[in-house]
Formats: structure tokens, C-alpha cells, sequence
């Protein structure tokens, strides 16, 4: 061994040192540190030592001093190796702690004249280090001093054995009953508007997350997955925004330097060991909230890439062909990162594990999701295996037993890289999986795709196609809609594409299926605004009411932004969790998201599903051949607690129609969730309070989801609601953890608190939790019908009177009372005066409730409150006092609160409190409350409430006890308000409001209605009122407020109705004082009004006369038509005559269209007009073919060359538009003796030069005959295009040919998407002009190449830019720009078909080219070049290279098309949009190929032979498809 340049400490010594553990390690009483490397192939190892300046240590060393020292150690093959591990153990002097040592690895280095390696030896980072001397978080991308260069540091044992971890254990939850959080540790608290407690050092690290585990507790998460966690460089990102100059950084962290090691700047100390403290304290207070630890793990790379610029070494510099694939030596891209691990290496697989198993074993965590994990599966040679050697490693250690595996099943390489369903799990099935599959399609679907309804349902039970063959499960699906690769929901609602420039680069999938739902980004529109929120509650809906282990993105609960970037890899702040937007969602989308996790984990039976959905779980009401997005179905809840049936019904309207949801007859439904509403009618707080459906259907509106609850026994109803016991457990658990980031580091350690006993231990827990009962009873006691809405709302509560305040004593049960040796004797009940009037008598399930009022004798009254069912245990009377009609909840006098029944009421804010007696003989409880003649009341309202958390009250309003009332004057104005409409048709209707008396009387004649309301309500009161349509929705709403009546304390209002505004229904709201709406229940109140035959009559006539005069307008613009239509031909001429004044009009721009079918012309003139401009469109059209009416369908064009349709912004709209979907809008014209005429306004511009220009550079836009239902375009069949400007000046191709080479490009760019049979076609055309040019002919036969010709190297130089070898290279000098004109063209045209035969061109997959058409286009092109091939030689292998590309493929097309259609008719199958066979079949009908003529032919080979897999091949080959084995184009199943 040899020793560093000056003496080795004398008391420290070298010794043999263990194979194992891997890296550095500390015996865990110190003395003693061993390290080892893994070294395949290394003859000579040195260990690099480095003692830090001030190490607290140094003096205890001999001969070294506090500016530390460092120490090369040799180590010996003979003593020092075992295997390919090289190992070495230091003994320490006593009193030496080695903590903050640095150290690092070199191998097989050149020594310098001491014997030691030379200075600019590479010094290796030990690839198991627990610990590096990298920065921490106040120093996050921090730029301008030393590079990246980590070192390896031996860590504070105590951070490694002696943490305390408080006697927690982790969760062990099933799989299938998580709901998984994924977040990123410095994103999630890293907002200044967090509010951390010491934001400055926590904000963004593990001791910032754990404050904010009272949010996950609320949602109801129990699994947080983690972004990488592992140390990474977040300096490796050299970019800057280009937007705002702001320096870009390693954001993910998908870049990992060492994969033992926490990353260091999410350490808010910077101490050695803090990371792993830090970490293990986030892992302990989670698993102590029973939420589990995921990390996202990224094995199938690192950041030793071959991308991007690093200062360090490790596992290249030790084995580069062991750790990493390699293709001749160089590193192979199968994660798109740079280089690929070569995890099935025995060596490298050994390192992943140790590695797996210290994080589970050492750091406490759950499981963990493998990036990019079907790189894992591959071997040395690149190829997938499906049985590999890492995954089985991982399946048999012990250690990992316990553990979570998810994968990402997919690679950068495809198709062999896409694993979804069938990734290996090495043993028995345990890999879960991300399910893309399941994204896509719930994407697709939400956002009206049509043909996705099947896959849709195949994905919300639970995915059995992908996972069900292979033994799994439906919780090995990890549905999820959105991660943190692609668009946040809100983002994903909110732009069709990416907008990824503040990158600086154009990353990024291009394949999102999103939908903007009418505007690209933010917008003040209500209408796309209330759009988007219900897609996002949409796509919540599908993701928790599926089978399957749900996952959502942090954020997503209250519609995180990141302004339209799908790739945030490099994006800090634009990713950081807003938590001030989400206290603005707090009582609206959060709380859906909330309750909605809970709804799930009570229907934990039909969604944590252990197996995959059958017909007796699921009821399809689904027309599986309509093609529109609506689904129906009813999950069935066996696991109901009550007796008889209970279910769920959803269904989805994912489209733009209104639908009807037919509901089942022999069931009542109770609505939970209809996402069209807003909050909090959007999902109901629980199950008891869900509305009731009265109708035979349930009409949903377009893109909404509905759940509707029916059961036969009330002991199925769900609680999921939060609970006041919860709300006061989170009010703890905050306390907690602001007293966990309280504590120094050293406090977590057992060696300082000393080892807890476990009597300590059980004490300690029972003081926590009498404190946490002791603040649930507080917040119950006061649980009024008004805090519980402050509580709900976040209010504080906590007054100087509240502060003071006890919880009342509870009264013992009657089994408590009976073991007592003697009890006090109940007080006297009240006396009463003579027979009571039942008030209430009420049935809730199993319990019933009565309330008699008995007089006193005195003219007073005392109220009885009988209940029965409720049990031995404690029962209290919360109630209050109204004292006039529509008045709130008042406390009562102290005389009747000390004159109560059998115990004094306590007195809230707001409410009272009286416990009920124990049962009686006849089973009731009771509770008796006097209440003198000198109390004014009107009514008693309360409720029943059994602690901790059982409120009861009748659906949803409160018990009223009301006191009968003397003789009203109510009466006599609702007598007075039916006898003044008498002679009329009249129906009358009463309610009960807030104890009160409300009457409408509703009268219908022929002027219309009337509707006259009385009411007794003492307050003041609006009516907010309007007619109501057949799915009870408003015309229109109007407001008005009550008036006096003649009558004393009775109030009325008279509202008045047109005929054309009577409907069936007259809805309305009342607008109490505060604010306050009420309605009947939970639905407007509704006033039936009468069916009147005179105001039938007064319609019917009505609408004749409309009748009428329509049909004489109709009937004199025919006679106009039929005059016009005999002299049409003169009177277009005379038209075409007027057009040069409608040109002198157009300053800007003039363009005259002829129209197709002869049909007339159309003249666009755009003018300046003020500060604007206006186009004016002007059109003359034959009788025969515009009709009586015509609408421009029109859009406008953004760019010269783009010519696709963008809806019109809406100040350019003119009076009658109607927006049809994003592209276009309709616009009625002005006919006028059969001129059209349409004004549309233009914004202005202002270019760089200072000119004004229309904002909008053009239209496209066709004309629309309704009555013809025809639709009129150019004479060339297109779509009309007009420009309002000229176009930039053409930047045209500079080289020959440049007619024939625009035209190429502008066939592209102008069609947008053509078919293939469009680009055959205009290349044969295009071929056709080259071979009639005039330098052709002899000109060309003169250039027929000499076979004695010498070779010309200057024309292989010019021959073609894609570097191919050209038949031109034998010219003659003088011909040469001919032939490299040639070459050009013919270049282009190979290109251009090469691209369309490859797909990299777009094709209009809705046009439905017919097989035989282009067939015959494919031959005539085919045809063409074979002429000019014989004819000019010098294009010779450019023809045959053009020829090969567009293939054969037309009428071989129909021959499989027929044969497809055979065996759908042999085995009836139907033609339904969906089905694999018509599918097929429609794809070959519209554009086949080369290619599919070759799958085709292969595919019915193997059926035509029982499916032989060698027959398959073989036709396969023979149609130049691959071999056996190549991994293209096999069959399902094999």
C-alpha cells in the first residue's frame, strides 16, 4: 500500500476491508470506514482522500493540522480484491470523526517521479456514494463560480443509523386502494405566496413539503409520487428564456449524478448528512399521515451523457461497457438522453439493486416508478427481452419485497420500446404501469372524438385487454390523464398545440389530444371559461370513477397553468404550485376534486377493484353504433350496506348536443354530480343530501358528465363529506409539523432525545391524541347551522369567549348510570295545560322524530321533542328560535333556557343546546322546552345531532315546529288576489318558506299571464323570475321586489307576462335580506301555469298571419326568380358591367370570383372606412340555384400560404352571425332582386414601415343555399379565397425549373392536405410539362450516354443534394445546365413522392378517394414515367427511383377490399365505425399503399390458414416486408 506525499498519521490504519456494503461506510459505532468500488478489468485502484480545510477532526491525527491534507492510498489485487470489487478499510484514531472527508476513485493512472498518479489524473466519483459536497438550496442554479464537479463525502453516521423515526412504520397500503399525488419537491412550496414558516430556508425542500401535508390529507391522497430525487445538476442547462432573458434550468432533474445520494438543494441546511436527514423526516411525518412514498426513478440513463457538457466521471470511466450499450464502442439512444444503461449487465443489474434496496431498507420508501422503463429491458445488444435479467433480480430480493414497482413501458425506441400490458415481471405479476393507453383515449373521447366510445369503455373497467392475459389486475393500471410530460388539465383544456419557446428550442410532443374549447389560451370569455371547467371536471370524473389505481398531477386540483408549455423540463417558476390560486378554488374546483376522492373510497368496492368488471358489475345503456360520444352505464354496488339494490348510473355527453339520459322506472335516482352546474351544485357534500329525480330522463347538457345514485334501503347512503372531527385533526396536524421544522437537525437523531421506551412511547400518543379529542369536541360543540358554514368557508373561530370555553359535560349512558350505586332524580317535567297539537311527525329510516305543542294554562307553550332509534348513547337538541317568518336561527331567552327539560340548554352563538333524556317506556327520548306568553316565536327549527359527526335533519332543510297562528290577514289577500283574476284560467299554488306562507296565483287570457304572489314573510323580499323552457332552463330572468298589501304584515306582487313569453312553468328564486337565495330545496321554485284556449288561439292566429306573410314574401321573390331566371344571362352581364364601380370602391383590394355550377359571380372589394376598413362582398346568383336566402360560410385566413380556416374574432362579426365551431361562422346576406350584399368590418395594423393595413389578411369562404341545400364554391371546385392586402414580396426558388418547383410547394401549402391520388395526379402533370419543354427531343438524344465516355467526377459532385448517384454523370460539357436543371427538378419530384410514400406529408384522411381512382392515377403516373425513361436517358435512375417509391398498390387494394367485405357479411359482423374489420376496410377504400398491399395479402394468408404464422411470413417477404424476427407487423397475439 502506498501513502500520500507527506507521512501517513501513524494512528490511522489500512486494512483488508469487506466486499460489501457498496461504497463508503462507517461501522455504526465509528471507528472503522470501509470503501469499495466495482472494477471489472482494473490492475491498479488508488483511493483519494481528502481532508477539508477546518475539519473539526484534523487535530486528532497525527502530523496533520486544521488546513487538512489529502492521502493517496494503493490498494493491493492480492488482499484488496475480491471478485471485480476492490475494497479497503481505514481504522480511526480515537475521537476522529471522518464526516465531511472527501474522497474519490482512481484507476489504472500514469505515476509521476513520487510513485503517486500524476495531477491531471481522472478522479472517479464512487457510483454508491451516500453523500457529496455538492451545494444546497439557497444556491439553486446558481451560475458564475466552479463548475459542477461533485466528490464523494463520507456522511454523518447518525444520519445513516441513528435517525429517530419515532416508532412509524410505513403504511403498507394495497395497491389497488391508492390515490397517487404526483409532485416535485421544490415546485410544490417554492411559491412566495406558500407562507411558509421560515419560507427563506424551506421553501422548496423536503422540510417545505412536510408543511404542506395538511393539503394532501384534505384531497384525501395517500401515495405522493416524487420527481427525481436523486442528486442532479440543475445547472446543466445552458439556455436562457428567449422571452424574458431569465436563465433556464435542470428543472425534473431526469439527469442523475448519483443515485444514492438525496438531492442536496432540497436540503434547507447545509450540513453533511442534512439531505439524507431531510429526506427521512419528509418519509417518517408522511407515512405518519398514512400516506405512502413513490420515487421517480431514472435508471435508464444518466447524466454522463453524450449530450451536453459535464466536469465529472464515474461510471464510463470505470466500465463504459458494462454500465452503458454501446454500438461499436459508441453510447446507443434508447432514452433519447444520450447513452442507455445496460441494466441487464450482471454487474450493473447488482448495482440497481443495492441501490433499490437501500432506499426501501435505509430511507423507508414505498416503491418507485422506473422512468423509461422498457430501456431496463433491454440487453447488451439493444434488443427487448421479455425475460430480463434485472427484473428478476428485483423480484427475488428480499429485501424489495414489500415494495411498489410502476413502470413507464415505453422507451425513444418504437415499436419494440411500447411495453403497455405486457411489461415482465420477473415472477408472479406485480409491475404496475403507467397506462398511456388510457390517457390517450379518455383524452380523445372527453373532447368529442368520434369512434372512441368502445375503447373509452375497455379503459374504465379497468383496461382487461392490456393487463388481464398476463395474470394482473386492474390496479396495475395507473390511470392517469395528465403527468408532469405534457400539459397540465387546465393547459390541456386550454390549447390545441404547444407553446414552448421559452425553451429556446422546439421540444416538446406534438400529439397532445387537446382542445382549446374555442380560444388558444386565456380568455375573459364566460361561455369557453365555463367550458373548460367542465371538461376538467370531466376528465376527474373518468379518471376516479374508473377501475384501475388513479394518479393526478399536482395542480391539477385547482388548474395549475403553465401557459401552454407541455415540456417544463427546464422551466422553474412557470412549474411552481400556485398556493394562492388555490385557495381561490377552494369551494370550487378543489372541493370537487376533494369530495370526489372520497366518493371513490366509498365505492372502494366497485372502483379498488382486486378484479376486472363483469356484466354483474356493469350495465351498459349504450348504442354502440351511434357514433357520437354519449355513454351510459350503472355500476352496481354489491357491497352495500343496506338491504336491496344501491348503484350508480354515469354518463357522459362528449360531444355538442343536448341528450337525454332515460333513467330505469322501478328506481328512484338522487343526483350526486352533474358537471354543468356550478358549485356547489356541481357534486353534492354527501349522499344525504342529493337531489331527488322527479322526471323520467335527465337532460344533460353538450360536454358534461352526470352520477345519479339510487338504492332501496337509506342504510346505503354514503357520509363522505369532511366531518368536524377531521376538520380539528387538521388543525393538529398543522401544529405538528410547524413543531417538526422547528427542530435542529440534532433532534432527530436517538443518540441526543436518547432511545424512547416504548411506555414513553404509548404515553406520549395518548396525550396526542386526548388533545386532538379534546379540540374535536370544541369545534362540535360548536357546530351551529352558522359556523358549520364558517368552517367550511375557513373562518377563524377561536374568540376570547371561545378561548375560555369548556366542552359541556356529555351525559352518561343509561349502562353507566345503572353500575352507579345511586343516581339524582330527574328534575320535574314541565306542566302542561291540556291536550298538545303534533307539529311533526317524521320518519328517517329506521328513526323517527315527533314534536307536540301543549299549552300551558298560562297562554303560553311548551314544545315536546320526542325521538326514537337513535340509541343508548348521547342525543342533542341543537335548535333555534324564529321569530318572524324568513328571519335566521336566534338564541332563546335565558328564562326559557333554565326552564328546559331534563337539563338546562346551553346557549351558542347563534343556537342552543339541550341534551335529550334517556329512552322511556314507550321507547322516545325526550326533551321539553316552556315558552312563556312573553316570548315572541313563530317557529322552532332544529336538527338531532349524535356526536361526533351525526347530524340529522329531513333532506335539506331543518325540522320546523311551528306555533299555530292566530286568524291571518294571509288569507284574506289570498282570497282577495284569486277573486281578481276570476273569469280567467287560474291555477294556485302555496309553499311553506322559512316558516311562512307563500301563494301564486297564476292566470292566463289571450294578452298573456299574470301571476299575483301573497306572502306573510315579515322582511323584505325579491322576486327573481322567468319563464321556463322544457328543460328547466330560463328564457329570460327578470327582478322585482314585493310590496305591502292592504292587509297588515302580508306582502304581494304582480307580474306580468306577454303572449309570446307564456310558457308552461314560471320559475323564480326569493332574495332574503344578506344576500340570501332560497329556493324549493335544491331546484327553482316552479309555478305550473294554466292551459287557456282563448290565448291558444291568439297564438295559432298569430303565427298564421306570420304564416302568411312569410308565404306571400316567398311567393313574390319566386316570381321575381322566375322573371330573373329568363334574362339571367343579360342581367349577369349587366352585373359584370357595374363591376368596374365595385372596383374604383375597392382602393385596397378588388377580386371578381365566378362561382361553380354556373351559379353567378361574387365581387370582394375592401375599402378604408374611417379608422378601419370594410369588405364588401357583393354577389349575383342564378334564381334556380340561391333560393330565397343565402349565407356566407366563411373564415379567415392568417397567412399567404396557410390556407386554413380560422373562426373570425368577434368584432368583425356583422349583425345575424352564427359561430359554427373554431374555423368558421355563417352570416345571412341581404337579397335584393337577386343581389347579395354583406358588409364586414376590418381591425387595423399598422406594418413597420407605418402603413395601415386590414389586421386580417384574408378569407376563404363558400355559399350556402339552405333551401337548395347546396353549397357554391369556384368554378375549380375550391373554396373561394379573397387577400385584403398583397402578399410579401415572393423569396421564389432561385434555382431552374421555377414554375414547376412552386408549383409543388404551393400544392402543398395551398390544399393544406391533399390524397394521394391529388399528388399522383398533379405529378403526372408536372412530368407532362417537363418532357414537352423546348431544349428537350434531339437536344436530349444528343446527351445519350457513350459506354466509352469517361467518368465526370464534377457532375457526381452536382448531382442531386441527397448525395445519390445519377444516370446525368456521363454528359457532354455543353449540355451541363440543362442536365443540372434536370437533375433539380427530377430531385424535387423524387423527394416530394418519397415523402408522400413514407407518410411525412399530410393526407386528408375524409376524403374518400375511391380504390379504382386511384388506381388509375397510380397507373397513369406510372405510365408517364415509363415513357420518359425510354425517351431521356439522362433521368434514367430518377425515374426508375420515383417509379419504385409510388408502387402498385390501387385495384390490389379493392381485391382485399372485397375480401374483407366477404368475411364481415360470412360472420355478421356489421359495417359500425369502430370495428376493426371496417376500419381496415375503410383505410384500403380511401389510400393504400405498397405497403398495406403487402400486410394485407399477409394477414389474410393467415387467416385463410388457421393462423400459421410461417405462412404469414412468407407472403410478408415476399412483398418486401421484413423476416421473422424483425419486429414489424405481427399479429395480435403472437
Amino acid at each position: 500500500m502506498g501513502q500520500s506525499g507527506g507521512k501517513m498519521p501513524g494512528n490511522l490504519q489500512l486494512a483488508k476491508g469487506e466486499p460489501r456494503p457498496k461504497g463508503c461506510c462507517e461501522s455504526p459505532k465509528g471507528g472503522e470506514v470501509n470503501f469499495t468500488i466495482d472494477a471489472p478489468g482494473r490492475g491498479s485502484v488508488w483511493l483519494y482522500l481528502l481532508l477539508p480545510e477546518g475539519h473539526e477532526g484534523a487535530s486528532t491525527l497525527e502530523g496533520v493540522d486544521s488546513s487538512g491534507g489529502e492521502l493517496y492510498v494503493q490498494l493491493d489485487p492480492s488482499t484488496n480484491k475480491t471478485g471485480d470489487t476492490w475494497h479497503v478499510k481505514l481504522t480511526l484514531p480515537g475521537g476522529f470523526d471522518p464526516k465531511g472527508a472527501k474522497y474519490m476513485w482512481i484507476l489504472d493512472p500514469k505515476l509521476d517521479q513520487h510513485g503517486l498518479p500524476e495531477a491531471n489524473a481522472v478522479r472517479i466519483l464512487d457510483p454508491c456514494a451516500k453523500c457529496l459536497d455538492s451545494r444546497y438550496a439557497k444556491d439553486w442554479n446558481k451560475r458564475g463560480g466552479p463548475k459542477f464537479s461533485p466528490m464523494a463525502v463520507v456522511p454523518d453516521r447518525r444520519a445513516i443509523y441513528e435517525f429517530d423515526w419515532q416508532g412509524v412504520k410505513p403504511p403498507n397500503l394495497h395497491l389497488k386502494d391508492l390515490v397517487i399525488y404526483e409532485a416535485h419537491v421544490r415546485g410544490f412550496t417554492r411559491n412566495p405566496d406558500s407562507k411558509l414558516q421560515d419560507w427563506d430556508a424551506t421553501a422548496g425542500t423536503f422540510l417545505g413539503f412536510i408543511q404542506k401535508i395538511p393539503h394532501l390529507l384534505k384531497l384525501g391522497i395517500n401515495a405522493v409520487e416524487l420527481l427525481p430525487v436523486y442528486e442532479f445538476d440543475e445547472t446543466a442547462c445552458p439556455r436562457k428564456n428567449p422571452e424574458n432573458g431569465e436563465q433556464l434550468c435542470n428543472f425534473w432533474g431526469y439527469s442523475t449524478v448519483n443515485f444514492f445520494v438525496p438531492m442536496q438543494r432540497f436540503s434547507s441546511r447545509d450540513r453533511i448528512g442534512a439531505a439524507i436527514v431531510g429526506f427521512k423526516t419528509l418519509v417518517r411525518e408522511l407515512h405518519r399521515q398514512g400516506i405512502e412514498v413513490i420515487l421517480d426513478v431514472v435508471f435508464n440513463h444518466t447524466a454522463e451523457g453524450a449530450w451536453g457538457e459535464h466536469f465529472w466521471h464515474s461510471w464510463a470511466a470505470i466500465a463504459k461497457n458494462r454500465y452503458y450499450i454501446l454500438s461499436n464502442g459508441q453510447d446507443t439512444n434508447y432514452t433519447g438522453c444520450g447513452n442507455t444503461v445496460n441494466a441487464n449487465d450482471p454487474m450493473c443489474s447488482d448495482w440497481i439493486v443495492e441501490c433499490l434496496s437501500y432506499w426501501v431498507d435505509e430511507m423507508h420508501v414505498d416503491g418507485f416508478r422506473f422512468d423509461l422503463a422498457s430501456a431496463l429491458t433491454r440487453g447488451n445488444d439493444g434488443k427487448v427481452s421479455m425475460d430480463p435479467l434485472l427484473i428478476k433480480k428485483m423480484a427475488n430480493e428480499p429485501k424489495l419485497k414489500r415494495a411498489k414497482f410502476i413502470a413507464e413501458a415505453w422507451d425513444c425506441s418504437w415499436p419494440d420500446g411500447y411495453l403497455v400490458g405486457k411489461f415482465p415481471s420477473g415472477g408472479p405479476p406485480r409491475w404496475a404501469e403507467w397506462n398511456g393507453i388510457f390517457r390517450d383515449t379518455i383524452r380523445c373521447f372527453i373532447k368529442g372524438d368520434e369512434g372512441k366510445k368502445g375503447d373509452f369503455a375497455t379503459r374504465i373497467c379497468g383496461s382487461s385487454d392490456l393487463f388481464k392475459h398476463n395474470g394482473r389486475k386492474p390496479f396495475h393500471s395507473i390511470n392517469f390523464i395528465t403527468a408532469h410530460d405534457g400539459f397540465t388539465l387546465k393547459d390541456l383544456v386550454s390549447y390545441n398545440g404547444k407553446h414552448n419557446t421559452c425553451n429556446g428550442e422546439n421540444s416538446g410532443d406534438d400529439h397532445n389530444n387537446s382542445w382549446n374549447c374555442g380560444h388558444e389560451g386565456d380568455t375573459g370569455d364566460g361561455g369557453v371559461n365555463h367550458l373548460r371547467s367542465r371538461q376538467i371536471r370531466n376528465f376527474m370524473v373518468a379518471l376516479f370513477m374508473s377501475a384501475g389505481t388513479p394518479m393526478i398531477l399536482y395542480g391539477d386540483e385547482y388548474g395549475r397553468s403553465q401557459r401552454g408549455c407541455n415540456n417544463g423540463w427546464c422551466q422553474d417558476a412557470r412549474c411552481w404550485f400556485s398556493w394562492s390560486d388555490s385557495e381561490k378554488q377552494e369551494n370550487n374546483l378543489m372541493r370537487f376534486v376533494r369530495l370526489l376522492i372520497s366518493l371513490r373510497k366509498q365505492y372502494a368496492g366497485i372502483f379498488n377493484r382486486e378484479e376486472f368488471m363483469s356484466n354483474k358489475d356493469i350495465w351498459w345503456r349504450v348504442h354502440w353504433d351511434d357514433p357520437y360520444n354519449y355513454i351510459c352505464y350503472v355500476l352496481h354496488d354489491h357491497h352495500a350496506t343496506g338491504q336491496g339494490y344501491a348503484g350508480l348510473m354515469v354518463a357522459f355527453n362528449a360531444g355538442h348536443e343536448v341528450r337525454c339520459c332515460d333513467l330505469p322506472q322501478d328506481k328512484p335516482w338522487y343526483r350526486i354530480i352533474d358537471t354543468n352546474l356550478p358549485a356547489p351544485k356541481d357534486i353534492c357534500e354527501n349522499e344525504a343530501s342529493s337531489v331527488k329525480i322527479t322526471s323520467q330522463s335527465y337532460v344533460m347538457q353538450p360536454y358534461s358528465c352526470i352520477v345519479l345514485k339510487t338504492y332501496s334501503d337509506k342504510k346505503s347512503i354514503k357520509e363522505y363529506a369532511r366531518t368536524d372531527a377531521e376538520y380539528g385533526a387538521h388543525q393538529d396536524i398543522n401544529r405538528h409539523m410547524k413543531e417538526v421544522i422547528k427542530r435542529r437537525m440534532s433532534m432527530e437523531f436517538t443518540s441526543s432525545t436518547g432511545t424512547p421506551h416504548i411506555q414513553d412511547i404509548g404515553k406520549r400518543q395518548s396525550n396526542e391524541a386526548m388533545e386532538r379529542m379534546q379540540s374535536m369536541v370544541r369545534m362540535r360543540s360548536l357546530m351551529s347551522g352558522a359556523f358549520m358554514d364558517a368552517i367550511e368557508e375557513g373562518e377563524s373561530l377561536e374568540t376570547k369567549k371561545e378561548e375560555a370555553f369548556q366542552p359541556p359535560p356529555r351525559k352518561p349512558s343509561r349502562e353507566q348510570v345503572q353500575k352507579k350505586p345511586s343516581k339524582l332524580p330527574l328534575p320535574a317535567k314541565p306542566a302542561t295545560g291540556g291536550e298538545g297539537a303534533k307539529v311533526i311527525d317524521t320518519d328517517l329510516g329506521d328513526k323517527r322524530v315527533e314534536a307536540i305543542l301543549y299549552p300551558d294554562g298560562a297562554e303560553g307553550r311548551v314544545l315536546e321533542v320526542r325521538a326514537k332509534g337513535f340509541g343508548g348513547g348521547e342525543l342533542i337538541f341543537h335548535w333555534g328560535l324564529i321569530e318572524s317568518f324568513g328571519a335566521g336561527w336566534s338564541n332563546a331567552p335565558e328564562q326559557v333556557c333554565n326552564a328546559s327539560w331534563p337539563d338546562k340548554t346551553k346557549t351558542f352563538p347563534g343556537a342552543n343546546q339541550t341534551v335529550f333524556s334517556d329512552a322511556e317506556d314507550d321507547g322516545f327520548r325526550r326533551v321539553m322546552i316552556p315558552f312563556p306568553r312573553n316570548v315572541k316565536v313563530k317557529a322552532v327549527n332544529f336538527v338531532l345531532h349524535q356526536p361526533p359527526k351525526g347530524w340529522h335533519k329531513p333532506g335539506h332543510q331543518d325540522f320546523t315546529a311551528e306555533w299555530p297562528q292566530a286568524e291571518s290577514l294571509f288569507s284574506a289577500a289570498a282570497d282577495r288576489a284569486t277573486e281578481a283574476e276570476s273569469g280567467k284560467s287560474v291555477r294556485t299554488t302555496r309553499w311553506k318558506v322559512r316558516g311562512g306562507n307563500l301563494m301564486g296565483v297564476g292566470a292566463v287570457w289571450a294578452e298573456g299571464a299574470l301571476v299575483h304572489f301573497v306572502t306573510d314573510l315579515d322582511t323584505e323580499l325579491m322576486l327573481h323570475y322567468g319563464p321556463g323552457d322544457a328543460y328547466n332552463k330560463w328564457v329570460f330572468a327578470r327582478s322585482e321586489n314585493f310590496r305591502s298589501a292592504p292587509e297588515d304584515g302580508v306582502k304581494e306582487i304582480v307580474v306580468k307576462l306577454k303572449p309570446e313569453e307564456v310558457t308552461k312553468k314560471f320559475m323564480f328564486v326569493l332574495k332574503f335580506p344578506g344576500n340570501t337565495w332560497v329556493k324549493d330545496g335544491a331546484d327553482d321554485f316552479k309555478l305550473w301555469l294554466p292551459e287557456d284556449e282563448s290565448l291558444v288561439q291568439a297564438r295559432l292566429s298569430k303565427e298564421a298571419e306570420k304564416e302568411a306573410k312569410a308565404q306571400a314574401k316567398k311567393e313574390e321573390v319566386k316570381q321575381k326568380a322566375q322573371k330573373m331566371a329568363s334574362n339571367f344571362d343579360q342581367q349577369l352581364q349587366q352585373f359584370r358591367q357595374s363591376r368596374p364601380e365595385r372596383k374604383q370602391s375597392g382602393k385596397i383590394h378588388f377580386q371578381s370570383i365566378t362561382l361553380s355550377e354556373q351559379a353567378g359571380d361574387v365581387d370582394v372589394a375592401c375599402r378604408r372606412a374611417g379608422d378601419g376598413f370594410v369588405v364588401q362582398i357583393t354577389g349575383f346568383l342564378h334564381p334556380d340555384k340561391a333560393g330565397s336566402s343565402a349565407l356566407l360560410h366563411w373564415g379567415v385566413l392568417n397567412d399567404f400560404r396557410d390556407r386554413h380556416w380560422h373562426c373570425p374574432p368577434e368584432e368583425c362579426l356583422p349583425d345575424g352571425s352564427k359561430i359554427m365551431d373554431a374555423k368558421a361562422c355563417q352570416t345571412p346576406f341581404e337579397l335584393d332582386d337577386g343581389i347579395l350584399r354583406l358588409d364586414i368590418s376590418l381591425p387595423t395594423s399598422t406594418m413597420s414601415d407605418g402603413a395601415c393595413v386590414p389586421a386580417i389578411p384574408g378569407m376563404a369562404f363558400v355559399i350556402r343555399v339552405p333551401e337548395k341545400d347546396k353549397w357554391l364554391k369556384c368554378e375549380d371546385g375550391k373554396d373561394c379565397v379573397a387577400f385584403f392586402r398583397d402578399p410579401p414580396a415572393k423569396q421564389g426558388w432561385k434555382g431552374g425549373w421555377q414554375e414547376q418547383v412552386n408549383f409543388i410547394i404551393e400544392s402543398e401549402t395551398k390544399w393544406g392536405h391533399m390524397t394521394l391520388m391529388h399528388r399522383y395526379n398533379n405529378c403526372r402533370d408536372m412530368i407532362q410539362t417537363w418532357s414537352s419543354r423546348s431544349n428537350t427531343g434531339e437536344a436530349a438524344m444528343r446527351r445519350m450516354p457513350s459506354w466509352s465516355a469517361t467518368f465526370n467526377k464534377d457532375a457526381l459532385r452536382r448531382a442531386s443534394w441527397s448525395r445519390l448517384p445519377s444516370a446525368s454523370l456521363l454528359i457532354d460539357p455543353e449540355e451541363e445546365k440543362s442536365e443540372e436543371q434536370d437533375d433539380e427538378l427530377w430531385s424535387w419530384i423524387f423527394v416530394w413522392q418519397r415523402f408522400s410514400f413514407m407518410r411525412l406529408l399530410d393526407w386528408q384522411r375524409n376524403y374518400n378517394t375511391k380504390p379504382r381512382e386511384l388506381a388509375g392515377a397510380t397507373d397513369s403516373l406510372a405510365n408517364k414515367i415509363c415513357s420518359v425513361w425510354k425517351e431521356y436517358p439522362n433521368i434514367r435512375l430518377w425515374a426508375r427511383w420515383t417509379l419504385a417509391t409510388i408502387g402498385r398498390g390501387g385495384n390490389q387494394g379493392q381485391a382485399i377490399r372485397d375480401e374483407i367485405l366477404h368475411i364481415m357479411h360470412r360472420n355478421k359482423i356489421p359495417e359500425t365505425k369502430g370495428h376493426f374489420y371496417e376500419e381496415w376496410h375503410q383505410k384500403l377504400h380511401n389510400n393504400t399503399t405498397p405497403d398495406d398491399v403487402g400486410i394485407c395479402k399477409a394477414l389474410l394468408a393467415f387467416l385463410r390458414t388457421g393462423g400459421k404464422m410461417e405462412e404469414y411470413w412468407k407472403v410478408l417477404h415476399d412483398h418486401g416486408g421484413p423476416r421473422r424476427g424483425e419486429g414489424l407487423w405481427v399479429p395480435a397475439g403472437h
